[in-house]
């Protein structure tokens, strides 16, 4: 039985990803993704995330759609984030360009709208943009924190890596995308730099 010219070259795709992958995997641990203070970020810490120009934090559009999504706002309400690894491991520190769930560590208020504050990126028909939003799980809806300056210690971009099964493809850099008066965090846009910073709980 012949193979389809499609289907073979989206395996053919698939399995560089994966070598490629394993390639890096095999290079040994990441250097530590630091805040805005040179500390080491960890996992399941509350942290920002903030563009740092201009200076904005990440909140929910709560008006926009359910799920809501991951927009940037420049009024300084910085929900809290935290990190958590995709992989089952002893080290506590996230790592450049390793597998991250994100999650706003918030309750929501809006009943109508209860879904986990996991992140992901859905497809929004209306907009026919590939947005960042909450209501993802563990286990497809992966990221990575990367550099985005070598000159700027403190500078990093977010990466989005789709999973398909178990299949993981390559990464695809978060921008910013301004429509309907919000500031998007989508695959289509203009690129940020971001930079992160611990919260520290007021108890």
């Amino acid at each position: 039985m012949k193979i389809p010219k499609l289907i073979f070259s989206f395996l053919l795709f698939a399995l560089t990803a994966i070598s490629f992958q394993r390639a890096i995997d095999a290079q040994g641990p990441k250097e530590a993704v630091v805040d805005s203070n040179d500390n080491e970020v960890l996992l399941g810490l509350d942290y920002y995330i903030a563009v740092t120009s201009p200076f904005d934090g990440m909140s929910l559009a709560m008006e926009a759609s359910c799920p809501p999504p991951v927009v940037h706002r420049n009024n300084l309400s910085l929900l809290p984030i935290k990190f958590s690894s995709v992989v089952d491991s002893n080290d506590n520190v996230v790592r450049e360009d390793t597998s991250l769930n994100l999650e706003f560590n918030v309750e929501l208020n809006n009943s109508d709208c209860n879904v986990p504050t996991i992140w992901k990126v859905e497809f929004n028909a209306s907009m026919q943009q590939w947005l960042v939003m909450i209501g993802g799980d563990r286990s497809h809806n992966r990221f990575q924190i990367a550099k985005a300056c070598p000159y700027r210690k403190y500078f990093y971009q977010l990466r989005y890596c789709p999973v398909l099964g178990s299949i993981q493809f390559p990464c695809v850099t978060v921008r910013s995308l301004f429509k309907n008066g919000l500031n998007y965090l989508a695959l289509n846009g203009d690129p940020i730099a971001i930079v992160l910073g611990q919260l520290v709980s007021s108890t």
